[in-house]
């Protein structure tokens, strides 16, 4: 499915907006839009989608051989520490190294996935670290959900996928309540518990769930196209409106991720069975799907780039406006040739190590 590669890479493109240039002047609607916040709604209904897909997989494996599911849980734990461990803590050592500020008051957060929950306690952002909320939020769904997918009876993962779904509206109305004043999406932290990202999750969990077979995956499309898609434009359209005039900020901020997480469902249900005409090739353009696959390093470094560029700037006599379209320009220029020089020497040699631990029996010699 190389369309969603490059759905990872337009995910990320988003953060990269959001994070280095933030354009101002366009109609309001484009104005109030949080590129990045949109971005990882994307990434986690992808996450979603694909993380379940291989526990159903799985429990397939699981259900028609002697493997049982503590082992095939076992491969997947290791499969996704190879991919997500080893640059995660090579940065944060490099920050350590370099004592980057606010490392070392926060690295027990960093190191344990779970600064999510301190900028959600503490209600603040961590600085060139603020990004990893998300990547904790993605560790602490792969700690439950692999059990729950793989150990539950099939009858309950349909009820337990809507439940999870419900939870997150519900938890951000609440977080919503404490904060109870004027605030934009980017100062609303409570929304970076794991709890409030369980709608996108689960919605890409749901399209995996319906996604194992032909007639299935025919008929998601056409709900996906017909009543989802529909559905989730109106409600982001309307709820973004109703923050933008100071209406009823409080449905904004309970409801308007959902509304992303159904726009996104049709999004990943299109890529995944491939997208035909303009959209298709876009999606299937070479470069895109090259960047989608090294998004994950693209996210990690992306923070530091300005640590880097702004003082050799300086030192060449040039000060660079930050955010901007220039630093835009040149920190995802920066950003993206880190990444692709760390995705071919150290993550792509540690990821090939995956073939050590695959989900069927263990090859002949």
């Amino acid at each position: 499915m190389p369309q969603l590669d490059a759905l990872r890479f337009f995910a990320v493109l988003g953060v990269l907006v959001s994070h280095f240039w933030i354009p101002k002047g366009l109609v309001w609607l484009f104005t109030d839009m949080d590129w990045g916040w949109m971005g990882v709604r994307l990434f986690f209904v992808l996450s979603g989608f694909l993380i379940t897909g291989i526990l159903l997989d799985a429990r397939q494996v699981a259900e028609n051989t002697t493997l049982t599911p503590l082992y095939l849980i076992r491969q997947f734990y290791a499969r996704r520490f190879l991919r997500i461990f080893p640059v995660y803590y090579l940065v944060i050592g490099i920050a350590l190294l370099l004592n980057i500020p606010l490392v070392r008051e926060i690295w027990i957060w960093l190191i344990t996935y779970t600064t999510n929950i301190y900028i959600s306690l503490s209600n603040t952002w961590i600085g060139n670290f603020s990004h990893f909320w998300s990547l904790a939020v993605e560790e602490q769904f792969y700690l439950i959900w692999p059990c729950l997918i793989l150990f539950l009876p099939r009858k309950w993962l349909s009820p337990l996928i809507v439940l999870a779904i419900l939870v997150a509206p519900i938890y951000r109305f609440w977080g919503y309540q404490i904060y109870r004043h004027d605030i934009s999406p980017f100062d609303f932290k409570a929304a970076t518990f794991t709890l409030a990202s369980l709608d996108s999750l689960g919605m890409g969990a749901l399209l995996a769930l319906h996604w194992r077979d032909s007639a299935g995956r025919e008929k998601t499309r056409k709900y996906a196209s017909r009543l989802v898609l529909p559905i989730g434009f109106f409600l982001y359209v309307t709820t973004l409106a109703l923050y933008h005039y100071h209406i009823k900020p409080s449905v904004f901020f309970t409801l308007n991720d959902f509304a992303l997480s159904l726009i996104f469902f049709w999004l990943v249900s299109g890529a995944a069975m491939g997208f035909k005409a303009a959209t298709g090739k876009i999606l299937s353009f070479p470069m895109f799907v090259y960047l989608g696959k090294i998004s994950y390093g693209i996210y990690i470094y992306h923070y530091f780039m300005p640590l880097i560029l702004v003082p050799v700037l300086n030192g060449l006599g040039f000060k660079l406006q930050t955010p901007g379209p220039l630093n835009f320009i040149l920190a995802s220029a920066l950003t993206i040739a880190v990444a692709s020089i760390s995705w071919h020497l150290f993550e792509y040699p540690i990821n090939n190590l995956k073939r050590y631990f695959q989900y069927g029996p263990a090859p002949n010699p």
